[in-house]
């Protein structure tokens, strides 16, 4: 169980194969900087008092469900493996002689092996985890304040306990065998409409209290079913004064028990079950995403029921918030020394307008969000059941589900105080900046390396858009057919670009390590009422520490080059051949359709088409055919025109810091630090000189 002030905020083992005949046994423990040793006590302790006590028949039961359910998985899919996985295998095989006896052998083998183990076999085990048996203890910070003695006095305090019998057995928590008892539901709901769309392969049904569930049956995979439930409305919803509140809110939720136990009760409690649920809220959704066995759905709907009908403010204990905010304190801490995270927020701030909500977070935030307020976000966010929709996509009888809906989903009551629907979202007010922004960041790394990103806005002239009215008066499927060529061509674009710098950065100068371009629309107002719908186009690639603002012009002229000359036809072919046969991948996924039924639902077209699904899926479908089988270059070019402005752009350069003397005896005058040193050096002089001249 969780303690009210924790050694550290987590941990977990491993097996690692070191060699052929080498395996080893690893312990990893993140904690809060600067109790390093609190954290090394606290695992040393743990191991010691497996050595000594050993483990509970209840452990071993909840350890050996979760191994049941890996091996139950792993049979049932047995047919069905992923190459890669298939290539990692014969990879192990080669490299270090693992078995490699095909998925239902070794799921087989797994079952047995799990069945037969005692919790003797157990001790037995843990007795060799001591430290006097080759044992490496490495500590990993931000900054060295750990010494050889600290850990030599850690050991030697844990012995200590040991020699004294100060280590006693864990104590026993019960853990509930139900997630919902029997007399915990209420009346179940009925189907009270239903529509199929046979074309787009899904069934809808209404339930009496207003959510809709979409269902689809596959054979992709034979135990897999995801499951997503989703609302408008997220975080553009929110004011500047509650942002911080809301966007804690699913952190908080998560942390101290959204589904009506604590994260480690409910964990137990799921054990031998394939079921994992998230939920999260989005710049203009609200989602829960899951992923279940189709044995397990009920449990699946079941975590749905609870995440509606629970008051996660139950949940706050004052002490173990506490523990959460330090943790979230730190992993402040530990992104702004990351140099990835500092880029990646540097970016973001810069491209979307330097909005409240694209500011990085700072460590001051965590106390000034309130952590009431937050609960009260999210238990509004998800409370009525009306708003939302939910979609099941996998192998599963729809038959048998059915009446799980009703009893689940359908017998979850609307708030006791409506909220306002949500029909129309508001927009978020980015605007991407003016002319060109250069931004050169330096920051401390451990292995020098350079990153570069080049964004452009791209602004598609939006057809249903009136001038004069200055809004859009009528959606028309002319229109939306439009806006989503425009979308794809841009696509198309990105995949072109991206290839044509890895051949020109990499195959020709051999100077960089990565490259990708790639579009974006996610911060676009879905219902796309603008005179333009607007996105951007970033271009990323990683490369020397000398190179970065030499090969970021690289990649502009290559982008004017395009737009200028277009791409050839042989880059276009490429493009929609990679394009064709990815899609060929895609349509055997759950998680494709899962996107794909939520993307039409969401469509600006579904009240100008009477909640015709298929004919929406047809028009796409059409639309996307249709320019994937004439797409010329003229068409690549004409768009990069029309909406990329080559001119406007946000360049942002990640560099290593220089050491200290290199930045005071040579400043750089691009840097703001450099620009303080010449500033001072440039005064100095100037009292030097007058001084001289007073003297003469």
């Amino acid at each position: 169980m969780r303690r009210t002030a924790p050694p550290f905020f987590s941990a977990a083992c491993s097996m690692e194969e070191a060699t052929r005949t080498t395996s080893l046994f690893s312990v990893q423990i993140v904690c809060e900087e600067g109790k390093a040793m609190c954290g090394l006590e606290a695992g040393l302790r743990e191991l010691a008092r497996a050595r000594l006590h050993g483990f509970s028949p209840q452990e071993l039961r909840i350890a050996a469900a979760k191994q049941l359910a890996e091996a139950e998985q792993l049979f049932v899919e047995r047919d069905q493996t992923y190459c890669t996985s298939l290539r990692d295998e014969l990879v192990g095989h080669f490299l270090r002689g693992e078995l490699v006896v095909g998925a239902e052998e070794e799921a087989r083998l797994s079952k047995s092996c799990t069945e037969r183990m005692t919790c003797a076999d157990l001790h037995e085990y843990a007795d060799k985890l001591r430290i006097n048996r080759s044992c490496v203890i490495r500590a990993m910070e931000g900054r060295a304040a750990t010494r050889e003695d600290d850990i030599s006095a850690a050991v030697a305090t844990i012995q200590a306990e040991e020699d004294a019998g100060e280590i006693t057995e864990n104590a026993m928590f019960k853990v509930p065998e139900n997630l919902i008892e029997k007399d915990g539901l209420m009346t179940a709901g009925s189907i009270v409409d239903e529509r199929t769309f046979p074309n787009l392969g899904f069934t809808v049904v209404g339930l009496a209290n207003g959510m809709r569930v979409a269902m689809k049956t596959t054979n992709f995979l034979d135990d897999q079913v995801l499951v997503r439930c989703f609302a408008r409305g997220g975080m553009s919803e929110v004011s500047r004064a509650e942002h911080l509140d809301s966007l804690y809110a699913n952190t908080i939720a998560s942390e101290l028990g959204m589904y009506g136990f604590k994260p480690e009760v409910l964990h137990d409690i799921m054990a031998g079950k394939r079921c994992e649920m998230s939920a999260k809220t989005g710049t203009y959704t609200r989602r829960v995403d899951g992923d279940t066995s189709p044995t397990d759905i009920e449990s699946g709907l079941q975590l749905l029921h609870i995440l509606f009908t629970s008051d996660v403010s139950r949940m706050l204990v004052p002490e173990e918030l506490e523990a959460v905010l330090r943790m979230q304190e730190q992993a402040i801490r530990n992104r702004r020394r990351d140099p990835a995270s500092v880029y990646n927020e540097t970016i973001r701030h810069l491209v979307y307008g330097r909005t409240f909500q694209s500011k990085p977070l700072q460590v001051r935030d965590v106390r000034r969000m309130k952590p009431s307020e937050a609960c009260r976000h999210f238990n509004a966010n998800f409370s009525d059941p009306a708003e939302f929709t939910v979609v099941l996509v996998g192998a599963f009888d729809e038959g048998k589900v059915r009446p799980m809906l009703e009893k689940y989903l359908g017998s979850i009551p609307p708030p006791k105080v409506p909220r306002p629907r949500i029909t129309e979202v508001k927009p978020v007010p980015f605007t991407f900046p003016a002319g060109v922004i250069n931004k050169d960041l330096r920051v401390p790394m451990v292995e020098p390396m350079s990153m570069a990103s080049i964004t452009f806005p791209v602004n598609i002239p939006n057809p249903d858009y009136d001038t004069h009215l200055k809004t859009v008066p009528a959606v028309t499927l002319e229109g939306s057919a439009a806006l989503t060529k425009e979308k794809l061509l841009c696509v198309f674009a990105s995949s072109i670009i991206e290839r044509r710098l890895l051949a020109l950065l990499r195959f020709k100068f051999g100077e960089i390590y990565t490259c990708s371009a790639g579009t974006s629309f996610a911060y676009q107002d879905p219902a796309a009422r603008g005179a333009t719908l607007r996105g951007d186009v970033m271009i990323n690639f990683s490369c020397d520490p000398s190179a970065g603002h030499r090969l970021a012009e690289l990649a502009m002229e290559d982008v004017r080059a395009m737009q200028r000359d277009g791409p050839t036809a042989e880059e276009v072919a490429t493009a929609v051949e990679v394009e064709t046969r990815a899609l060929e991948v895609r349509l055997q996924e759950n998680a494709y359709w899962r996107e794909y039924y939520e993307a039409l639902h969401n469509s600006r077209l579904v009240p100008l088409m009477g909640g015709d699904l298929d004919a929406l899926f047809a028009v796409t479908e059409r639309v996307r055919g249709e320019l994937m089988r004439g797409l010329t270059p003229e068409m690549i070019q004409a768009h990069m025109q029309r909406c990329l402005k080559a001119d406007n752009r946000v360049v942002v350069v990640l560099r290593p810091q220089r050491p200290l003397w290199q930045r005071l005896c040579l400043p750089s005058p691009v840097t703001p630090e450099g620009l303080a040193v010449l500033t001072c050096v440039g005064a100095a002089v100037m009292v030097l000189l007058r001084h001289a001249t007073r003297r003469a």
